[in-house]
């Protein structure tokens, strides 16, 4: 604002009324938050004007980014830590079928469907897209490095992404889990499909 009285003024008017409103001009320049894009971010002060103000933050971070943004990240963290590109988008489309605000029983979060722990881990926040692709590319490299001895190496690793190393590693292979054998099957499938360029 031009005048700071005026812009003094409004301030302590609203902040009577609880209301804090941050200008972010700065809010295209930041690679990591690539699922929000706010004009202006609005801080409620008071517990239920913040509750209602919860489902306006969620619908901002969980916005969907275009596939093509989506496989540009994906592209991007494969080149990054070695692991194919097809592998990647077969494990995405498994998961959570593109969709960044994809939420599991269990707690697991975004494409990659990471776990809170694993995203941790990671020092990623699973609901910025570009964080969790990496994360879980990055943990994908780590199961494929894991299993490179393996003649299975590849089910090996999609096993353990799915079910866990531990599970894989107590039946010394794919576990005999309905829905594990039958993720590393779709997994697979797609990861062809990302291959040949159908999809």
């Amino acid at each position: 604002m031009k005048h700071p009285i005026v812009a003094i003024t409004l301030s302590v008017c609203l902040s009577v009324l609880g209301i804090s409103i941050f200008l972010d001009p700065d809010q295209n320049q930041n690679p990591n938050n690539q699922c929000i894009t706010p004009v202006f971010r609005v801080n409620v002060v008071g517990n239920a004007v913040n509750r209602a103000m919860k489902p306006v933050v969620a619908a901002e971070k969980q916005a969907a980014l275009e596939i093509k943004q989506i496989h540009d990240l994906i592209s991007a963290a494969a080149k990054k830590h070695g692991v194919s590109p097809a592998l990647v988008k077969g494990i995405v489309a498994t998961e959570s079928n593109f969709r960044c605000d994809a939420r599991s029983d269990v707690g697991a979060v975004g494409l990659m469907q990471l776990m809170p722990a694993t995203a941790a881990e990671y020092g990623a926040d699973p609901t910025v897209p570009e964080q969790n692709i990496d994360a879980g590319t990055r943990y994908l490299s780590f199961l494929l490095q894991k299993y490179r001895k393996s003649r299975n190496q590849l089910k090996f690793a999609i096993a353990a992404y799915n079910a866990g190393c531990g599970a894989v590693d107590r039946y010394r292979g794919i576990p005999p889990y309905r829905e594990t054998r039958g993720y590393v099957t779709k997994v697979l499938g797609n990861m062809r499909k990302f291959q040949s360029g159908r999809s």
